[in-house]
């Protein structure tokens, strides 16, 4: 049982530490600034295009409710 936990608690500890690796190239570097403004960028387009399209077909559905009455 004690090999088991080793290899549990290594396990862990190599993701804490990609984790933190991937974290200081994030917000430690200037690249990596550069990439998690361009991620953001891009998450935030994708966000406001799905707003705008749940919009416009919760929209349409209205229209197609009040026609049918």
């Amino acid at each position: 049982m004690n090999i088991r936990n080793n290899k549990k608690t290594s396990t862990w500890v190599l993701a804490g530490l990609a984790t933190g690796a991937a974290a200081y190239y994030l917000f430690g570097t200037e690249n990596g600034k550069r990439t998690c403004d361009q991620l953001m960028s891009s998450v935030k387009g994708m966000s406001d295009t799905v707003a705008n399209k749940a919009s416009d077909t919760f929209a349409n559905l209205k229209n197609k409710a009040n026609n049918m009455m």
